[in-house]
Protein backbone atom coordinates (compact mmCIF):
# COMPACT_ATOMS: atom_id res chain seq x y z
CA UNK A 1 0.00 0.00 0.00
CA UNK A 2 3.01 2.21 0.57
CA UNK A 3 3.94 1.80 -2.32
CA UNK A 4 1.52 2.46 -4.17
CA UNK A 5 0.78 5.56 -2.63
CA UNK A 6 4.77 6.92 -3.16
CA UNK A 7 4.00 5.79 -6.80
CA UNK A 8 0.28 8.05 -6.96
CA UNK A 9 2.02 10.85 -5.19
CA UNK A 10 5.26 10.91 -8.07
CA UNK A 11 2.71 10.19 -10.91
CA UNK A 12 0.61 13.15 -9.46
CA UNK A 13 3.07 15.62 -9.76
CA UNK A 14 4.60 14.57 -12.62
CA UNK A 15 1.05 14.89 -14.55
CA UNK A 16 -0.06 17.97 -12.62
CA UNK A 17 2.93 20.07 -13.61
CA UNK A 18 3.26 18.72 -17.25
CA UNK A 19 -0.65 18.67 -18.13
CA UNK A 20 -0.68 21.92 -16.45
CA UNK A 21 2.37 23.38 -18.77
CA UNK A 22 0.45 21.93 -21.94
CA UNK A 23 -3.10 23.10 -21.16
CA UNK A 24 -1.48 26.90 -20.38
CA UNK A 25 -0.15 26.74 -23.73
CA UNK A 26 -2.75 25.17 -25.38
CA UNK A 27 -5.42 28.31 -23.82
CA UNK A 28 -3.02 30.52 -25.36
CA UNK A 29 -3.06 29.01 -28.78
CA UNK A 30 -6.37 28.66 -28.88
CA UNK A 31 -6.77 32.73 -27.59
CA UNK A 32 -9.39 31.77 -25.37
CA UNK A 33 -10.29 32.65 -21.88
CA UNK A 34 -10.98 30.51 -19.55
CA UNK A 35 -12.12 30.16 -15.87
CA UNK A 36 -8.74 29.73 -14.25
CA UNK A 37 -9.97 28.76 -10.75
CA UNK A 38 -12.58 26.25 -12.20
CA UNK A 39 -9.80 24.70 -14.82
CA UNK A 40 -7.28 24.27 -11.99
CA UNK A 41 -9.75 22.83 -9.07
CA UNK A 42 -11.22 20.08 -11.79
CA UNK A 43 -7.42 19.86 -13.32
CA UNK A 44 -6.11 18.87 -9.91
CA UNK A 45 -8.37 16.33 -8.99
CA UNK A 46 -8.62 14.94 -12.46
CA UNK A 47 -4.60 14.29 -12.02
CA UNK A 48 -5.08 13.21 -8.84
CA UNK A 49 -7.43 10.45 -9.71
CA UNK A 50 -5.12 9.80 -13.02
CA UNK A 51 -2.59 9.00 -11.18
CA UNK A 52 -3.80 6.81 -8.31
CA UNK A 53 -5.50 4.67 -11.65
CA UNK A 54 -1.69 4.37 -13.41
CA UNK A 55 -0.11 3.43 -9.65
CA UNK A 56 -2.60 0.82 -8.90
CA UNK A 57 -2.79 -0.35 -13.03
CA UNK A 58 1.03 -0.32 -13.05
CA UNK A 59 0.93 -2.31 -9.62
CA UNK A 60 -1.70 -4.63 -11.27
CA UNK A 61 0.30 -5.23 -14.59
CA UNK A 62 3.74 -5.77 -12.79
CA UNK A 63 2.17 -8.17 -9.80
CA UNK A 64 3.18 -11.17 -11.38
CA UNK A 65 6.57 -10.23 -12.87
CA UNK A 66 7.43 -8.53 -9.37
CA UNK A 67 7.07 -11.73 -7.60
CA UNK A 68 8.70 -13.94 -9.40
CA UNK A 69 11.69 -11.91 -10.53
CA UNK A 70 14.91 -11.43 -8.34
CA UNK A 71 15.08 -12.43 -4.86
CA UNK A 72 14.89 -9.91 -2.06
CA UNK A 73 17.05 -10.00 0.23
CA UNK A 74 16.27 -6.44 2.56
CA UNK A 75 13.25 -4.26 2.39
CA UNK A 76 14.82 -1.71 0.44
CA UNK A 77 17.03 -3.69 -1.82
CA UNK A 78 13.10 -5.43 -2.41
CA UNK A 79 11.64 -2.40 -3.92
CA UNK A 80 14.86 -1.23 -5.75
CA UNK A 81 15.58 -4.40 -7.09
CA UNK A 82 11.55 -5.65 -7.65
CA UNK A 83 10.11 -2.46 -9.15
CA UNK A 84 13.26 -1.29 -11.12
CA UNK A 85 14.40 -4.07 -12.52
CA UNK A 86 11.11 -6.21 -12.82
CA UNK A 87 8.06 -4.45 -13.55
CA UNK A 88 9.44 -1.27 -15.13
CA UNK A 89 8.28 -1.74 -18.89
CA UNK A 90 4.49 -1.84 -16.90
CA UNK A 91 4.95 1.06 -14.49
CA UNK A 92 5.81 3.02 -17.46
CA UNK A 93 3.39 1.82 -19.49
CA UNK A 94 0.33 2.49 -17.02
CA UNK A 95 1.87 6.03 -16.73
CA UNK A 96 1.07 6.61 -20.55
CA UNK A 97 -2.21 5.66 -20.15
CA UNK A 98 -3.01 7.55 -17.32
CA UNK A 99 -1.49 11.16 -19.24
CA UNK A 100 -3.51 9.97 -21.96
CA UNK A 101 -6.69 9.68 -20.36
CA UNK A 102 -5.75 13.19 -18.27
CA UNK A 103 -5.34 14.57 -21.68
CA UNK A 104 -8.74 13.55 -23.25
CA UNK A 105 -10.39 14.67 -19.85
CA UNK A 106 -8.28 17.92 -19.55
CA UNK A 107 -9.59 19.18 -23.36
CA UNK A 108 -13.05 18.53 -21.73
CA UNK A 109 -12.56 20.51 -18.70
CA UNK A 110 -10.83 23.18 -21.05
CA UNK A 111 -13.93 23.16 -23.03
CA UNK A 112 -16.02 23.53 -20.02
CA UNK A 113 -14.09 26.22 -18.05
CA UNK A 114 -14.19 28.65 -21.41
CA UNK A 115 -15.60 31.91 -21.16
CA UNK A 116 -18.08 33.12 -23.57
CA UNK A 117 -16.19 36.26 -23.84
CA UNK A 118 -13.07 37.02 -26.08
CA UNK A 119 -9.49 36.83 -25.37
CA UNK A 120 -7.48 39.63 -24.22
CA UNK A 121 -5.42 39.91 -27.22
CA UNK A 122 -8.34 38.81 -29.55
CA UNK A 123 -10.43 42.35 -27.87
CA UNK A 124 -7.02 44.05 -27.92
CA UNK A 125 -6.38 43.71 -31.68
CA UNK A 126 -10.22 44.19 -32.91
CA UNK A 127 -9.72 48.03 -30.58
CA UNK A 128 -6.64 48.69 -32.73
CA UNK A 129 -7.97 47.68 -35.85
CA UNK A 130 -11.37 49.82 -35.29
CA UNK A 131 -8.87 52.71 -33.75
CA UNK A 132 -7.06 52.63 -37.32
CA UNK A 133 -10.07 52.71 -39.22
CA UNK A 134 -11.39 55.69 -37.35
CA UNK A 135 -8.00 57.62 -38.31
CA UNK A 136 -8.04 56.32 -42.00
CA UNK A 137 -11.73 58.17 -42.21
CA UNK A 138 -10.90 61.37 -40.34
Amino acid sequence: MFFTVALAASWFFLYWVIGGVFFACVALLKLKKIHKVRFSCLFTFVSAACAWGAAWLGIFLARDEITECAPAYSLTKKMSEKVFTCGLSEFIFSALIGLVVLVVIGFGLLKLSSRKDQAWLTAFVERLDYNNKEDERE
